[in-house]
């Protein structure tokens, strides 16, 4: 029996291109300004979005590439290896780390759009019993404020992101670790995502279930997801588990 529904956040309860695509191009622009004058090369803002799974002109976010379902440590990583060898880290720069998160409050947080009405039916299955939780590969506050900004940060029991000790999704420990808070076991527990990294976090700590969200059955994330546990948009969901009960 099912008592705790994971979410992961970006795709599922956040609208990924409305909210984050404006993100991407700011921090993809300012770490190209920060590449030292004396670099020969060229690199652009749109060949640093590409390598990560973001298509600049179209506007389109690939679920299947880091952006979509890598931790911003993933993201960094592949910039670093594009970029001249006597440029800044970018995980140890004190000032990139504070211009970044600037620009992630300016272009992403105040701009927080939803995957269309995620307020109702978060608050069906709350009021329904069960306990809800995120997981994602987002950082925990980064997190806690886009839900703050949407108004549902009471409804969950847990936030959990890639930098709050747990690793990151595929790896089980998170999913794992919000089990053992709320007081379930991992069969009682269905995760709600809509890339790899949220299916394979499913599989690897052994969910009761994995619900895909996906544009259509053909964008699930994985081959192997049956029909009925894939979803367009989370308003489905309450009905779809009374349905099971």
């Amino acid at each position: 029996m099912t008592k705790l529904i994971i979410f992961d956040k970006d795709g599922v309860i956040l609208d990924l291109e409305a909210t984050w695509l404006p993100v991407a191009r700011a921090v993809a622009h300012y770490t190209v300004s920060r590449v030292p004058d004396d670099y020969n090369g060229q690199i652009s803002g749109a060949e640093l979005m590409a390598a990560i799974g973001v298509d600049d002109n179209a506007g389109i976010i690939d679920q299947r590439g880091i952006f979509a379902a890598g931790s911003f440590s993933d993201i960094r990583d592949r910039w670093q290896a594009m970029l001249p060898d006597n440029m800044i880290r970018l995980d140890q720069d004190a000032q990139y780390s504070q211009d970044v998160k600037d620009l992630v409050q300016l272009h992403g947080h105040q701009n927080t759009v939803p995957k269309g009405d995620v307020k109702t039916p978060l608050l069906a299955l709350y009021n329904a019993g069960y306990h809800l939780a995120i997981l994602t590969n987002d950082n925990e506050e980064s997190a806690r404020k886009s839900l703050v900004d949407l108004e549902v940060i009471d409804l969950f029991k847990v936030v959990m992101g890639a930098n709050s000790g747990f690793g990151s999704k595929p790896d089980a420990q998170g999913l794992l670790q919000i089990c053992h808070v709320v007081g379930v076991t991992p069969d009682q527990a269905i995760m709600v995502g809509d890339t790899m990294a949220d299916y394979g976090a499913a599989l690897a700590a052994k969910a009761g279930g994995f619900i895909c969200v996906a544009d259509s059955f053909d964008n699930r994330a994985h081959p192997d997801i049956n029909r009925s546990n894939v979803i367009s948009r989370i308003d489905q969901l309450p009905a779809m588990l009374a349905a099971q009960l």
